[in-house]
């Protein structure tokens, strides 16, 4: 039977050339084989080869949509949106960012954007220029969300927020001896923005240490929030002085000894724009002047076409302190703060424990109150108007801000209906470097937001040098990572009169239609399109949830280890999620002994791998209430000894104890299983030894890295690497698939094996940078090729009832074995590899759009080398063409177009016959069908990046550049050493151009029974 969906002359063959494997020796995990126990509650998936050629426009990848300064007219509005829309973008996130490291003047260190502001943000004709970008985005099918701020890392709008302004906690203080009268005025401070009084007391000082200051004024001298030191004042008796104002002046008997009076009070920091994200008034009040208003002019098209608004990863002022935070710190921790207060002057409590108490619990609260009181009230605002909210909350945000200081990262995903992440992709060498994509799909399947967004390829690395083949990499480990909606960054609106490449945005991967490639720009969106299509359906599989930390945290990262500091770490062929506090304590139960979420994500075991000694009473009981319902839990070496916060204490410790020495037992270091209630805890050991114990064996395993989603019907797998290997699947009873991205094909794997443990095992032979989903979705059959020896693999063409169809591309001897025991040999003769040789003619078509001109290469060559600077410097694409004399055998035999080392990205035509885009490994274009006997035309488009030219620009006086940009060129590097900044003229040339060699390889079909 063939499943092969592809458009014609369009293949690019990734060889996946699969075979069943002789039985390898695998780990015996148990003497008897555990079957897996079906999971219930999955989705039925359903996938289209249809779809998955001609990707539905909701799963198609979205940009960035980044205007300058309000410059865009609805010209320019129209013909980036068609032009997203014809290369398969399905929509977009406008932003208009201002003052946002974009000063014109270039004071900022980045790049200047030499525009005056056309229209002011919000004003109504701006507001007309989004309303008609919302009606063109409807007429073209396309969907899309708005930032609701006027610049990137914070909330802040063109407006006044004035008393709704974010808020600072600060103090003053004086000494006085007791007893005495105190009389002391008490002033609103000229120099604090709107300032408000939040408490005054008197502590009396009972230590040998005193405080200093004796000025008797309680107007001046503001400091922020301190924590006592180690030698710090010690506080006895408090004493609330609210009550003593008379007429403005406090009036006060003090009692025998040392008192310090503090005034406590809070004052608005920051840009006037920016909003108070602690208070949820104030946040209401900012999404009703941005939100409601766009949601006016949107009208039926909020909830359709206008689907989301959203917000970036923080970067703006650090409140600590609003209006009502000692109502939401009663409400979230359980007690009244101002009692405490003298320690945030830098006061100690006699027990120096409730200081480090208070201050977790004071900084946690403004974290909830982040959390709760702006992006949940936003979300909910979003929801009452048919709309969704999205936003970089989690990070990668400053840990030492005290917002995040104690904040869970999980936990602000959760707050959003699509969590969202980011990832830079700044050097090969290292794919991995920026990244958070892991944590924010993480957070994704714990809260149940399936859709994983993700702000992808920023960089600040010299502009327009990235292409599609250099970005493929960073995509599938991201794709690996959990990312299934890729938010591309940035597709700058650079008004049209300005010319080639245009303005830009300081920083990301340039996408718009002044970029070299844009023309072959689908390739790669196609690809993220049916990639994202496949990895949005059914759930995903871990066998693991992991519980660290009430406050999990990580800038950039992999989750390569859940603890740093433990023995105990993820195993390869396995993956897992965190957990936060709130999802273990409200969301996960145990059915049938596995741990589940009430949207069907499920887990096999629970592990317990504290960082820190501490855990909060309520998840502690909850973990011991899912062992008595049949859980299976792992304990790490770190036994909880403490609860956090001030709330019931001692008495939490002393719960938290009790539990803990029921759970946790001495270890000799060597594995202890126990049985309690139901279920049974581990420790003592690492996680082979218990995954071998409870007989799961590895969902993957081969070189590759990996991603699985499964419903209740079919797997899916998506690898990524290179090279070939065996490949072993946690599937059984299910014959596999190869669906590939890149050429859309379909085809069932002829050759594979069912291993003796229950699992089913092919051969991948990826190319570099290569990638494909595995597929199992139908019945094995009772007869089919188990394994393929010979020179090469074969490639499968199709299977027929009774035999399959193959491609040898080698020449040898291949011999066939079937399930049931019978072999086929097969004597394979290809005709010859040919390589198309002789003169080239070339002709360059300049980006700048300067006159083409044209040339012959004798031989294939790296322009960048070349002695003309004209090529030398060339930025644009250049159109090879040659004839080649093919025999009749040839002509007929299947054959791949071999394009060798390619510069950056290609476009074939063979007899002038549309033979599409070649842009990543293997460089080949299947040519069987279309070639003649006799002579054949070629014709391969090649197209580099910018940078070239912008380089040999930077080596010219001004009058003679060809390029028109904001981004400067410049003689050397002396002033501006980072690449974003400028282009040097002693900058390195990138590689450009068609090297090859180009050949043609022949190979032979035949067909090859099962009996």
């Amino acid at each position: 039977m063939k499943r092969t969906i592809y458009h014609p002359h369009l293949k690019y063959h990734l060889k996946l050339f699969l075979s069943g494997v002789i039985l390898i020796t695998l780990i015996c995990y148990s003497c008897s084989i555990k079957e897996e126990k079906k999971i219930e509650n999955l989705p039925t998936i359903n996938i289209s080869e249809n779809d998955f050629h001609s990707v539905p426009a909701e799963f198609k990848p979205w940009v960035y949509y980044w205007w300058l300064k309000g410059n865009v007219t609805e010209e320019q509005i129209t013909h980036d949106l068609e032009e997203m829309q014809k290369k398969g973008i399905g929509g977009f996130l406008l932003f208009d960012s201002r003052g946002y490291w974009d000063s014109y003047d270039g004071r900022t260190g980045h790049i200047p954007v030499p525009l005056h502001i056309k229209y002011e943000f919000m004003s109504p004709e701006w507001r007309e220029m989004v309303k008609y970008t919302m009606q063109e985005a409807n007429r073209l099918g396309l969907k899309m969300s708005i930032n609701i701020a006027n610049t990137g890392g914070s909330l802040r709008g063109p407006w006044d927020m004035k008393e709704d302004g974010p808020k600072q906690l600060i103090w003053t203080s004086t000494t006085i001896s007791g007893s005495s009268k105190v009389s002391i005025p008490i002033e609103n401070p000229s120099d604090q923005k709107y300032f408000q009084d939040v408490a005054l007391m008197a502590v009396k000082i009972e230590s040998k240490e005193k405080p200093s200051d004796k000025s008797s004024d309680l107007n001046t001298n503001w400091k922020t929030v301190s924590t006592p030191s180690e030698d710090a004042p010690v506080a006895g008796e408090m004493i609330n002085l609210a009550e003593k104002i008379d007429n403005g002046t406090l009036q006060w008997d003090a009692p025998e000894g040392e008192w310090q009076i503090l005034r406590f009070g809070f004052h608005v920091i920051g840009e006037e724009g920016s909003v108070d994200i602690l208070n949820t008034e104030a946040v209401t009040k900012y999404f009703h002047l941005m939100g409601s208003e766009i949601l006016k002019d949107a009208g039926p098209l909020a909830g359709t076409t206008l689907t989301h608004f959203y917000n970036v990863s923080w970067e703006g002022g650090e409140p600590d302190w609003s209006v009502n935070f000692e109502n939401d710190f009663k409400k979230y921790r359980g007690y009244d703060i101002q009692q405490y207060m003298p320690i945030l002057a830098g006061i100690s409590l006699k027990d120096n424990k409730v200081n480090e108490r208070f201050m977790r619990d004071y900084l946690t609260t403004i974290s909830d109150c982040f959390k709760h009181n702006c992006y949940e009230t936003i979300g909910e605002l979003c929801h009452a108007q048919g709309m969704e909210w999205h936003s970089e909350d989690g990070g990668p945000w400053p840990r030492e801000a005290p917002m995040f200081k104690e904040a869970d990262q999980l936990t602000f995903w959760g707050r959003n209906d699509m969590a969202q992440g980011e990832f830079w992709c700044s050097s090969t060498d290292d794919l991995h470097t920026k990244s958070n994509v892991r944590y924010t799909a993480m957070a994704g399947h714990i809260y149940e937001h399936p859709l994983i967004a993700v702000e992808a390829f920023t960089h600040m690395g010299r502009h327009w040098t990235k292409y599609p083949a250099y970005l493929k990499p960073f995509a599938d480990v991201n794709l690996i990572d959990g990312a299934n909606f890729f938010i591309w960054h940035t597709f700058t609106a650079s008004p049209l009169e300005v010319g080639k490449p245009g303005y830009e945005y300081f920083a990301g991967t340039h996408i718009n239609t002044n970029i070299t490639w844009w023309n072959e720009a689908s390739s790669i969106f196609n690809y993220l399109g049916r990639c994202q299509y496949m990895l949005r359906k059914g759930n995903f599989v871990a066998d693991v949830c992991c519980y660290v930390s009430d406050k999990n945290y990580v800038r950039w990262g992999r989750g390569e280890k859940w603890n740093p500091n433990s023995s105990l770490a993820p195993v390869k062929g396995f993956t897992y999620d965190l957990l936060s506090s709130e999802v273990l304590v409200n969301r996960l139960s145990v059915k049938d002994g596995r741990l589940v979420l009430p949207d069907g994500m499920s887990y096999k075991m629970l592990v317990i791998d504290l960082v820190e000694p501490e855990i909060p009473v309520p998840v502690l009981k909850k973990i011991d209430k899912l062992i008595n319902e049949g859980a299976t839990i792992v304990l790490g070496e770190t036994k909880p000894q403490n609860a956090p916060g001030i709330y019931n204490y001692p008495e939490s410790d002393k719960e938290i104890s009790n539990i803990a020495n029921k759970l946790w037992t001495q270890t000799s270091g060597q594995m202890q299983v126990r049985k309690m209630g139901k279920g049974k805890v581990y420790s003592g050991t690492n996680m082979e030894e218990i995954l071998k114990d409870n007989q799961i064996l590895p969902d993957f395993e081969g070189p590759f890295e990996y991603i699985h989603r499964a419903g209740d019907n079919l797997d899916i797998y998506f690898v990524s690497g290179e090279g070939k290997a065996e490949c072993t699947f946690r599937v059984n009873n299910k014959k596999p698939e190869i669906w590939n991205p890149l050429s859309t094909e379909v085809t069932e794997v002829a050759s594979y094996k069912s291993t003796d443990d229950g699992r089913t095992s092919i051969v991948l032979n990826l190319p570099k940078n290569g990638s494909a989903f595995v597929v199992f979705r139908e019945e094995t059959e009772k007869n089919h090729f188990v394994s393929i020896e010979g020179p090469e693999y074969p490639e499968t063409k199709e299977n027929k009832e009774g035999s399959s169809q193959f491609v040898f591309w080698k020449n040898g001897d291949y011999n066939f074995t079937t399930a049931d025991g019978n072999t086929k040999k097969i004597a394979a003769t290809v005709p010859p590899t040919s390589e198309i040789t002789g003169t080239w003619n070339v002709t360059f078509h300049p980006a700048t759009e300067a006159l083409p001109f044209e040339t012959e290469f004798s031989q294939l060559t790296l322009w960048n080398e070349n002695a003309d600077a004209s090529i030398k410097y060339f930025s644009g694409t250049a159109a090879y063409t040659n004839a080649f004399t093919l025999t009749a055998e040839q002509a007929g035999s299947p054959a791949i177009l071999q394009l060798g080392e390619v510069h950056d990205i290609a476009h074939v035509w063979i007899n002038e016959k549309d033979m599409g885009i070649v842009w990543t490994a293997p460089w080949s274009v299947d040519l069987t069908g279309v070639l003649n006997e006799g002579q054949n035309q070629i014709k391969i488009e090649v197209t580099n990046c910018w940078a070239n030219r912008l380089i040999g620009d930077a080596g010219l006086p001004e009058s003679q550049w060809t390029t028109k940009t904001n981004v400067r060129r410049v003689p050397d590097r002396s002033e501006y050493k980072a690449g974003h900044q400028a282009f040097s003229a002693k900058d390195e040339l990138m590689p450009s151009g068609l090297v090859g060699p180009v050949t043609i390889k022949f190979g032979k079909e035949e067909s090859v029974a099962l009996k």
